[in-house]
């Protein structure tokens, strides 16, 4: 993903009516909009990974998919948020090099990680749902380790390339250093990637986890209105399967706008209507609200 650092004016409002809204932009409302989503993430993943680490009986199969989701979205909000937050009222980067290409990915690390551990999720109330009896034996602790360590292994390997397409070099008039993408063509690959293995793709998975599941709860209804009692574990279904909706339906609105402007900014033209630049900045609280309200529908 990418954290851009807009600055423009409106010439037919003047320029002090300009300055005051940049003010009012990047020295108030984006440091107190961030501040919040740092805020929310360290007290809502924080309270998911007590409550599942101190807890023995929350420790289940699922429950762990949870607390590496909510590990992984700590990580982001702990540093993303205020780095960003920084950047955007200062103007530039003061941090290097390093820690330029570090931040990047560790944004694409961690929003990979938890699309990933969310179908993770979605396959194992698919697995528990339909094949609950044949999945047993796979449906442990043991092999949950070794899933979420194999979502780690694979996502950190595969966006070492993001660390070579940021630099943090002079800008503007001024030379300032800034953290940027080194260029629009490597931008176009990035996002674009992100797009298809970020968004299309999961959404598809767990979609079609989400349709599998429904279908069997609609036939089991059908057989339920002629007759057969409806029993507790037809019950749990229902509420996995309207779970997995809400799921399917979160993921593809609030993750939208964030694919929607980042293909905008590197293969279109990005407005310079002010109201739309404010909804860019919404995209950060759009990713981490996603998370939260996923994190608190599961853990129940």
């Amino acid at each position: 993903m990418e954290i851009e650092n807009c600055n423009w004016t409106n010439s037919t409002e003047g320029p002090n009516a300009s300055d005051r809204f940049t003010f009012v932009l990047y020295w108030l409302t984006v440091p107190v909009l961030f501040g919040v989503v740092t805020l929310s993430g360290l007290i809502g993943n924080g309270l998911v990974i007590y409550v599942i680490v101190s807890r023995e009986r929350m420790q289940t199969v699922t429950n762990l998919l949870l607390l590496n989701l909510a590990v992984a979205d700590l990580a982001f909000v702990l540093v993303v948020p205020p780095f960003t937050a920084y950047q955007m009222a200062a103007e530039w980067w003061p941090f290097g090099d390093v820690a330029c290409r570090l931040l990047h990915y560790l944004v694409n690390v961690t929003a990979y990680v938890t699309v990933y551990t969310l179908v993770a999720v979605a396959a194992m109330r698919y697995l528990t749902v339909l094949h609950a009896a044949r999945t047993v034996h796979y449906r442990t602790r043991r092999v949950t380790a070794v899933v979420i360590v194999g979502i780690w292994t694979a996502v950190l390997l595969l966006n070492l390339p993001v660390i070579a397409s940021y630099h943090a070099g002079p800008h503007g008039p001024a030379a300032l250093p800034d953290c940027d993408i080194t260029s629009i063509q490597v931008g176009q690959c990035l996002f674009a990637t992100f797009f298809a293995f970020g968004y299309a793709l999961p959404l598809a998975v767990i979609g079609a986890f989400s349709v599998r599941v429904f279908v069997d709860i609609r036939r089991q209804r059908a057989c339920a209105s002629a007759g057969v009692r409806r029993t507790k574990s037809f019950r749990r279904k229902q509420a996995v399967g309207r779970l997995l909706v809400l799921v399917v339906a979160l993921f593809a609105v609030l993750w939208l706008p964030v694919h929607i402007h980042l293909l905008v900014a590197f293969f279109g033209h990005i407005s310079t209507d002010r109201w739309y630049q404010v909804c860019t900045y919404t995209r950060l609280v759009s990713h981490h609200s996603y998370f939260i309200v996923v994190l608190i529908n599961y853990i129940k």
